[in-house]
């Protein structure tokens, strides 16, 4: 067995394309309280972390009664978009799934989305993964690396043994903290809002068990 003995998967962006559904419910639930919300403060200010952190980054000052509502808000038009919208996972995401599993690394998934179970359940790919992490089971949010600390400790793996698949910012942080390599995952080719990862990829197949072992050891040449 090499140096990497887990992969922990951020869902949202990484292994499905819930990032349309996300931004059209924010967008949404801000327009209707009167905040201009566009798909650049969905990335910066609001992606990967949990609902009521992603509506005080944009709306600042308010009430805790008036942020469990609006987040109550986003939470039904996002569950509306669930039902309605077609969801699938992306092919090399199955592809990288499988792989892994043939490699006997351990797989999590690590979101900040109370929805994780729900969503991974409608897309079939649920049973795929060793433990599954959700805004349920952490109390800080990314960039926090509770969330990821908390998959390896379920894995019973060293963080240092872990890669993280992430596509928010936040996320890439998080794992950076948790001791773990990352691995940012950019699909739309805008490499420079993920440049703090080890490493970035604009599709999954790209990623092989020996990149990640070479990446791994330069990363910690310190052990």
């Amino acid at each position: 067995m090499g140096k990497i003995k887990a992969a922990i998967f951020d869902m949202d962006g990484v292994l499905t394309d819930t990032v349309k559904l996300h931004f059209k419910a924010w967008k949404e639930m801000f327009n209707n309280h009167g905040y201009k919300f566009e798909y650049e403060d969905y990335k910066q200010k609001v992606d990967g972390k949990p609902r009521m952190d992603g509506i005080k980054s944009i709306v600042g000052d308010l009430s805790e009664e008036q942020l469990i509502s609006m987040a109550e808000e986003k939470q039904r038009y996002f569950l509306e978009l669930v039902e309605t919208d077609s969801l699938e996972a992306f092919e090399d995401a199955i592809w990288i799934l499988q792989y892994f599993k043939q490699n006997s690394v351990k797989l999590a998934v690590a979101s900040s989305s109370k929805n994780t179970s729900k969503i991974l359940t409608k897309l079939g790919i649920d049973k795929m993964f060793d433990t599954i992490v959700t805004g349920y089971d952490f109390k800080k949010g990314k960039p926090d690396p509770e969330i990821f600390l908390t998959a390896a400790k379920r894995l019973n793996v060293n963080p240092r043994e872990c890669v993280v698949f992430e596509d928010a910012i936040d996320g890439i942080k998080a794992g950076i903290s948790a001791g773990m390599l990352t691995i940012g995952v950019c699909r739309d080719g805008q490499f420079e809002r993920l440049k703090n990862a080890h490493f970035i990829v604009d599709r999954l197949d790209k990623v092989t068990i020996e990149l990640l072992e070479n990446l791994h050891e330069k990363v910690f040449k310190i052990v």
